[in-house]
């Protein structure tokens, strides 16, 4: 069973801004099973849980219950199971001395970033630690997290809702059928109790990034999502900062909220080398092109253009020119030491490219990076979500963009020649999502939402698709794919026009 096991009622919590009725009929909307009011010092009796009942109209299959939330010299503690309100203030001592057959539940011990060490934690008069809360911020959810995995306490969620926003957000799950709170004691205490979420790690190279979901969707479809970055090369650390910094400056700057999107970072913990993200509703635009339909996909294919322009209108000034300039030249030798390393048989046909892309970006270099603004650097369809936040609801759909590791700072029309090149490439393989999710549709829609596109962009959005694909081609060679359909496609885009 699903339950909300720590809320407040504005009938006997002064704290409290939702009124019973509310609460409960919130809960259910969550699609939870039952309920547990946890007023501050007052336990509802089972009249007055009658009443409440047919006052919300709802059946015996939902479950109300009433516990309570008990002031302690460690804090607040959730009582499941005593006999009558507890009106004192009382130690845990003699709380635990007075109601033995109740479960105590340490509520929230994470709150102002508070970390209880393991002696408090595995404290053996409390039978569980609330480790999810919405009176804890993410960071210090994931601090709770942290320590149930580390100590193996019995853990459960409670939202402590105060509002009707908060209810039923973080469930409890319990293994048995409930019927009554001595039951829930019961659970609590066999450890047959714990918070309801989805823990998804995902490794990679020298990098572990796990996906938290919390609660259920109901009837809003809100679920708190988290994104875990632990990340352990010296390298790629200092580029996920980067990526981190960026993000969090553009969603302070217009793209937190809307259609134009980029995560919210909670936390970036330089001692753990671990950033902490929100989670977003949706996915990447390479997927969701395979799989849907053509007159959808350009509206999305459309949005990303649009997203590209809003962002480069911002004309950030953030970053380093001149390095970004001298890690430039430096790509070139690389280049073309991946054609010369394997003996390519297209050596000769890319040797002219890579001259050509060099030289005039060297003309670039001279003539305009007082100009350069902060570029994404890797735009391109996989570090491009699309979402609604309710799915049924077309007007909350909205892009969102990650991964800003490898911003430059450049000409705008980096970006797009850079995507376009890309999108060429992940699309090798679908010719009829190439046919009408054009490129000239994709820049028209580009310039339509910038403020300023220089004379010459045109030119220089072709010389960045070229210098994309001698990126992309590089890459080819370094996982063993330096000869082949797909290099072949590539290398017949190389063309000097």
């Amino acid at each position: 069973m699903l339950l909300e096991i720590h809320c407040h009622t504005s009938r006997y919590s002064r704290c409290s801004q939702i009124d019973p009725v509310t609460l409960v009929r919130q809960v259910k909307k969550k699609e939870l099973q039952g309920v547990v009011i946890t007023e501050h010092h007052y336990l509802w009796s089972d009249e007055e849980l009658k009443a409440l009942r047919v006052e919300a109209e709802l059946d015996e299959n939902f479950l109300i219950l009433s516990g309570q939330e008990v002031e302690t010299d460690i804090g607040h503690v959730l009582v499941f199971g005593a006999s009558r309100t507890i009106e004192e203030e009382l130690s845990l001592k003699d709380l635990r001395g007075m109601f033995p057959e109740a479960a105590l539940v340490w509520a929230h011990p994470f709150r102002g970033g508070n970390v209880p060490d393991g002696k408090k934690l595995l404290n053996p008069m409390l039978d569980a630690i609330e480790i999810f809360s919405m009176n804890q911020t993410q960071k210090e959810n994931y601090s709770g997290l942290k320590a149930w995995h580390n100590y193996k306490f019995t853990a459960v969620s409670g939202s402590d809702a105060h509002s009707e926003i908060m209810a039923g957000v973080y469930p409890s799950q319990f293994d048995h059928p409930i019927l009554g709170i001595n039951d829930i004691a019961m659970e609590i205490k066999k450890s047959r109790a714990r918070p309801f979420f989805k823990e998804i790690p995902k490794s990679g190279s020298n990098i572990v990034v796990t996906e938290i979901t919390i609660g259920t969707k109901g009837g809003d479809e809100s679920r708190n999502r988290i994104i875990l970055k632990n990340i352990m090369d010296d390298k790629k650390w200092e580029s996920a900062k980067l990526s981190s910094d960026i993000t969090a400056f553009l969603y302070r700057n217009g793209f937190g909220e809307g259609r134009f999107r980029v995560p919210g970072i909670i936390d970036v913990n330089e001692k753990e080398r671990l950033i902490i993200e929100d989670g977003q509703r949706g996915k990447n635009l390479f997927d969701l092109l395979t799989h849907v339909d053509k007159s959808i996909g350009a509206d999305y294919f459309a949005l990303a253009a649009r997203w590209l322009a809003r962002f480069h209108n911002k004309a950030i000034k953030q970053g380093d020119t001149e390095g970004a300039i001298k890690k430039e030249r430096r790509r070139f030798d690389s280049y073309l030491n991946s054609f010369t390393g394997i003996n390519s048989p297209y050596l000769k046909k890319i040797q002219p490219v890579i001259d050509f892309v060099k030289a005039r970006e060297e003309e670039i270099f001279l003539k305009k990076r007082g100009s350069f603004i902060l570029n994404h650097g890797d735009y391109h369809p996989k570090n491009i979500i699309i979402g609604q936040d309710r799915q049924q609801d077309s007007t909350t759909l909205f892009i969102s963009v990650i991964d800003f590791g490898n911003s430059i700072m450049f000409p705008r029309s980096f970006d797009v020649g850079y995507f376009l090149s890309q999108f060429q490439g992940q699309f090798h393989a679908y010719p009829e999502i190439l046919r009408y999710c054009m490129e000239a549709d994709f820049i028209d829609t580009y310039i339509k939402e910038s403020d300023n596109i220089p004379e010459d962009f045109l030119e220089e959005v072709k010389l960045f698709k070229l210098r994309a694909n001698l990126s992309i081609a590089s890459y080819l060679i370094k996982v063993g794919k330096g000869q082949g359909p797909e290099m072949e496609s590539l290398i017949s885009r190389c063309a000097i026009k």
